[in-house]
């Protein structure tokens, strides 16, 4: 009886808090696209400055892109049970689609279809929203 009265604790000081476990969910969702965003920048400025060897950075862009597939499936499925839960989690959803999207960009840059400067831009956009997000879902 003790171990569920701990628990029920545990659970209420971490509402009242604000830290459920929605808000977690979506922060490590938030910094793991985040993650893959950052990845995919520096694996783009290596090909720009010339640094990089045969096949790296497009395995790099394509490990980013499969990392930001599994954040936005992770935010997805988070249960998000209060208005500002759902609201987060929205944010999230855009702004990882927005790190998709940029590290497409990145990839069609190496093959001459998209534009290298506004690739590096879009990253740099999405990376900075998704640290955003990773900071303000853990508060």
């Amino acid at each position: 009886m003790r171990k569920y009265a701990a628990m029920a604790a545990v659970v209420l000081a971490l509402a009242l808090a604000g830290c459920t476990p929605a808000r977690g969910i979506l922060a490590d969702a938030a910094a793991q696209g985040r993650s893959a965003v950052r990845t995919a920048e520096l694996a783009l400025e290596t090909e720009i400055d010339g640094r990089a060897g045969f096949g790296v950075v497009p395995t790099a862009l394509s490990d980013a892109a499969r990392e930001l597939e599994d954040s936005a499936a992770t935010a997805a499925e988070a249960s998000a049970g209060t208005t500002s839960e759902q609201d987060l989690r929205a944010e999230t959803l855009t702004a990882l689609r927005a790190g998709q999207d940029a590290v497409a960009a990145a990839q069609q840059s190496l093959d001459g279809l998209a534009s290298t400067e506004d690739a590096t831009d879009e990253l740099a956009v999405a990376g900075d929203a998704l640290d955003a997000l990773a900071t303000k879902g853990g508060e």
